[in-house]
């Protein structure tokens, strides 16, 4: 009796998802080693007293405050460490402390979803900044966050930094999830006295195909002649630097520009500066209360922002995160 068995057999297998979980997290691994090395440094986790006192010096270094003024005070460091928190420092060829990050982990809340990680400071010493040790750090964060099952990071930023929000939403490929309003209250470090404390919410989703992208850039220049050409620039700097606001509304794609160097604004002409905090909230807080997200950064100091929901992450911590480089 004859039989015409197939040719082939094709047997489907569906892929479980701990696979996937998986594969994100080697690739994010050798990401991350392939930024540590670029930067001429080692990252690791930090687990010692004595480490955790040097993160504190470092930290207070960074945001030009006293080592008793630090951000983020060794105890509080060394605890996080001790119940599972993110706590990393990164080191030069020669043993020398270069930068240090540190993050809580979460639980489902509903301000913010499911459980993650929420990176509260990121710093970098000022002779470091045009290393990158900021980029490698955050791509160690998010491998040490995939390897842990965990797909997505938050923290704030200062809209007003321009240098962050290059970083943050283009460099990272983290979204813009919300604006918050003098959020932390009266400051008194070295940088943000008098200044307010508004922040943009980053959510940085992980293992998305933006974020991907963004990680491994470059990405192209970002054009907003034909935007500003149609009035819908709504601020940007005038006469003497200070804020301007212009005659266009809310209508389709919008622009607000942010000063180049709000840091050295805020050293030369501090009052400048607050009138600046006073604008940005105005303008882009009520753009995003109003359903504006976010979609890109230029460079030169301009986000981008369309109406209706976020429907990916802008092209593209915690307290302050992330103070270090000169190109973010």
């Amino acid at each position: 009796m004859s039989r015409n068995w197939p040719s082939r057999i094709v047997v489907l297998v569906k892929p479980s998802p701990l696979a996937g979980v998986e594969d994100a997290a080697r690739q994010a691994r050798d990401d991350a080693n392939a930024a540590a090395l670029a930067s001429g440094i080692s990252i690791r986790e930090l687990t010692h007293a004595d480490e955790h006192h040097a993160v504190q010096d470092l930290l207070a270094r960074v945001w030009s405050a006293d080592r008793d003024q630090s951000p983020l005070p060794a105890h509080v460091t060394r605890t996080l460490s001790l119940i599972g928190g993110y706590v990393a420092g990164a080191y030069d060829s020669d043993g020398e402390l270069l930068g240090a990050a540190a993050g809580f982990l979460t639980d489902d809340t509903a301000d913010l979803g499911p459980a993650h990680l929420h990176s509260h400071i990121t710093g970098v010493v000022p002779a470091a900044r045009s290393r990158h040790v900021g980029f490698a750090l955050k791509l160690h964060q998010r491998a040490w966050a995939l390897s842990r099952g965990i797909t997505q990071v938050t923290w704030t930023f200062d809209p007003l930094v321009a240098r962050n929000a290059y970083f943050n939403l283009v460099k990272l490929g983290a979204r813009a999830a919300g604006y918050l309003a003098d959020f932390y209250g009266a400051m008194d470090d070295g940088i943000n006295t008098g200044q307010g404390s508004d922040r943009l919410l980053a959510q940085w989703d992980l293992s998305s195909p933006s974020v991907v992208t963004a990680i491994r850039g470059p990405r192209p220049h970002l054009d907003l002649a034909g935007l500003t050409g149609a009035g819908q620039l709504l601020l940007r700097p005038g006469p003497a630097g200070a804020p301007q606001r212009l005659a266009g509304d809310f209508r389709g794609p919008v622009a607000c520009a942010i000063p180049a160097d709000i840091e050295r604004m805020r050293r030369d002409d501090p009052q400048v500066a607050r009138d600046w905090r006073q604008a940005v909230r105005a303008v882009l807080g009520r753009a995003m209360e109003a359903g504006y997200h976010i979609t890109d950064f230029a460079r030169s100091g301009c986000y981008l922002l369309q109406p209706g929901p976020a429907s990916r992450p802008a092209g593209g911590g915690g307290m302050h995160d992330l103070r270090q480089e000169a190109d973010r």
